[in-house]
């Protein structure tokens, strides 16, 4: 009897060795990340689903996982919907990803954009610009976040076409402080030799030079293309928009996404 038993359990060793070698060379589900079949079992998950480990490259994944593996396409397919006029549920619902990852990578996108702007360097003696403040709000609209922009144009003296790139920015109040710091944002070629046209808020009065400073009206002409790239922002960024439910609940992803746009509006700027 206890011959038997023993035969038994030797019988039933061999029988699982056997399954699991068959298991190990057909089985098991290739890497998702170099393709090899070299997989070794790896325990389980919280879950009790079986998790398995690449001998080739290390990667530790699990058969036919139900959370959605984010494709280098995808991101920067997200890096292209958030130039356009679209709120984050949009894109999770155009592209069918998650909220939570797509806040995470959102996030991490914004703070890493610099804050410091690529200017086109310029030789003219003579440089018109074109200062203008835009309102809008993060978290409520007792809570306003102005954005002072400036604009380049062609020289006067010149024939040349207007670059139209954006050389200076800044969020804050409309206080003559912020125009301060607005006017340290601008290139230092601008702040020597640059004709400042403006509405007539008193804070840049305080800020730019006298005699180089004109004030005018929005009848005159003279801050048409502030003007213009105000509308275009405010098409193209969704936090801008008056009346929406995609504005900014955050200070730093406000900051973010509009020097996102800048710096990809001056890129193009300058590739043209």
């Amino acid at each position: 009897m206890i011959i038997y038993s023993l035969e038994r359990l030797f019988k039933n060793s061999e029988t699982k060795l056997i399954m699991d070698n068959d298991y190990s060379l057909t089985s098991r589900p290739p890497c998702p990340s170099c393709g090899s079949r070299q997989i070794l079992k790896n325990g389980s998950t919280h879950h009790k689903k079986q998790k398995f480990l690449c001998k080739e490259c290390g990667r530790q994944f699990i058969e036919k996982p139900q959370k959605k593996q984010i494709t280098l396409e995808e991101k920067k397919q997200v890096k292209k919907l958030l130039l356009e006029r679209i709120s984050l549920r949009g894109i999770t619902r155009s592209l069918e990803i998650s909220m939570t990852w797509l806040q995470k990578f959102v996030n991490s996108l914004y703070r890493s954009v610099p804050f410091e702007l690529r200017v086109k360097e310029t030789s003219d003696l003579e440089i018109e610009v074109e200062c203008d403040e835009l309102w809008s709000y993060v978290n409520s609209k007792e809570n306003p976040v102005y954005i002072w922009l400036a604009i380049s144009k062609r020289s006067a003296s010149r024939c040349a076409r207007s670059s139209r790139q954006i050389v200076g920015f800044y969020l804050g109040d409309r206080s003559r402080q912020s125009a301060r710091e607005f006017w340290k944002t601008l290139p230092k070629n601008y702040q020597d030799n640059g004709k400042f046209y403006t509405d007539l808020w008193e804070s840049y009065c305080d800020v730019l030079p006298s005699d180089r400073h004109y004030p005018s009206t929005k009848k005159s002409g003279q801050t048409t293309k502030i003007e213009r790239l105000n509308n275009t922002l405010r098409h193209r960024c969704s936090r801008l928009v008056r009346k929406n439910l995609a504005f900014s609940k955050n200070f730093f992803n406000h900051e973010g996404a509009i020097l996102y746009f800048i710096h990809h509006y001056n890129e193009e700027i300058l590739s043209t």
